[in-house]
């Protein structure tokens, strides 16, 4: 793997985390390299448009036009993403929550689509947001459907951190939720990563069988809502639905 290549990658995916910006400094003592060293992949990733500085802070750096437009291309691109937003849409139309679709990303999961009613009480995550798998819907859904193989190579490298008193905290636990996400036929965010939100999520297979992404719709948390399989069973057909777009069959 070429080294200077792979830093400009980590360069770039530090930077995008940080909404504010990070400073040439900053980048040099997370990449662990010379500020000089630094400064060469900056400057050719400013030049390359792939990153440039931050209007509020010069001193900064931030994600530029060029990387922007490749992330489109790709979220443009994908069936998957352009079947969610057809299909995702209207469900979330429906219960007046706000949609999401998210891929696996090493042990995050990253968001790829949103829609949002007009009427939707919660915006929650942005476009290319990376959260935690082990207590997002979208991530239990990823994960439940993984194969086992795969699965327990992520599990073991999780690091769990309560986000609040709902959070899963250990390997076990998380795969028991896992058994019932399999069993239940969705996955559920029951107050795990704010205390006034609830998703229901499910997952989405391509051809093969594998799964490539999931679905989830959000809204803040009811604790009149009793009967979960009204809401999850409906994630999970639209998932379905957008699996046998691409050729699933179970």
């Amino acid at each position: 793997m070429n080294r200077t290549i792979s830093r400009a990658v980590e360069l770039l995916e530090m930077i995008a985390k940080d909404k504010n910006g990070m400073t040439l400094k900053e980048i040099s003592d997370h990449l662990g390299i010379p500020k000089s060293s630094t400064f060469e992949i900056v400057q050719t990733l400013v030049q390359l448009k792939m990153a440039d500085t931050s209007l509020y802070n010069d001193k900064k750096y931030i994600l530029g036009s060029k990387a922007f437009a490749l992330g489109m291309q790709y979220v443009n691109r994908s069936d998957v993403v352009n079947l969610g937003a057809f299909y995702l849409k209207n469900l979330a139309e429906k219960f007046r929550r706000t949609g999401f679709m998210g891929m696996l990303d090493d042990t995050k999961v990253v968001y790829v689509y949103k829609w949002q009613p007009a009427n939707a009480k919660l915006t929650a995550c942005e476009l290319g947001t990376r959260q935690e798998l082990y207590c997002t819907s979208l991530g239990k859904a990823l994960l439940a459907y993984s194969h086992p193989e795969l699965l327990m190579s992520i599990v073991d490298r999780i690091k769990f951190v309560a986000k609040t008193e709902h959070t899963i905290m250990d390997k076990e636990t998380l795969l028991q939720e896992l058994e019932l996400t399999k069993k239940r036929g969705y996955s559920i965010d029951n107050r795990e990563v704010e205390n006034h939100m609830m998703c229901f999520g499910a997952p989405i297979f391509d051809y093969t069988g594998k799964v490539i992404a999931a679905i989830s719709i959000s809204d803040l948390y009811d604790e009149n809502l009793t009967d979960y399989d009204s809401v999850g069973l409906e994630v999970r057909a639209v998932a379905d639905l957008i699996s046998s777009r691409l050729g699933y069959n179970k």
